[in-house]
């Protein structure tokens, strides 16, 4: 994503019609991302609004000259395992908590439903390099960079990742076979 460096330049002096205009430009990244890992559209505007607090909280570190698309990736990365870590300790402390277990519904999904579903048992270390790698599309050395991680674990957390979706999936279809 190219951005014009004096657009940069302006919103770090406090420009506020240049942070509107870099809000507007990365917005649809943004909001992608995001979208990648949460289905809600409250949960996606949540973590937009973060990752771009985050980003013009430390504006002043960033380089005009720099991949600036790519780094407010990394920051919406960062905020969605922020938000995916802190969504699991809420729900065990919840589960804790609860008297009496909450049994889910159980309704027929389609299998887009099932793999979402499934995505989302996954713990954001697994579940995050393997939909960059995946529905997004990015390559293994794209990964590794948002990530912050070397191109190995990338691989090994790819390999890790498909290998228990695959069993939680199996796991389900072997279930519904059973009711």
């Amino acid at each position: 994503m190219d951005l014009n460096p004096e657009l940069i330049v302006r919103a770090q002096r406090g420009d506020t019609v240049a942070q509107e205009q870099l809000v507007r430009e990365l917005a649809p990244m943004v909001f992608r991302r995001a979208s990648r890992f949460f289905r809600i559209r409250e949960d996606v505007e949540d973590v937009a609004q973060e990752a771009f607090a985050r980003f013009f909280k430390n504006i002043q570190q960033l380089r005009p000259t720099e991949n600036v698309g790519g780094w407010v990736s990394r920051v919406t990365i960062n905020v969605c395992y922020d938000r995916l870590r802190r969504l699991r300790r809420e729900k065990a402390a919840i589960e804790r908590l609860s008297a009496e277990p909450i049994a889910p519904q159980r309704r027929e999904m389609d299998e887009h439903e099932h793999v979402w579903t499934a995505l989302e048992r996954l713990g954001p270390k697994l579940r995050i390099p393997l939909v960059l790698k995946e529905v997004d599309e990015l390559s293994i050395k794209e990964v590794s960079k948002v990530m912050g991680i070397t191109e190995s674990n990338v691989k090994i957390r790819l390999h890790r990742a498909r290998k228990k979706l695959s069993a939680i999936l199996e796991a389900e279809v072997n279930s519904d076979y059973g009711r």
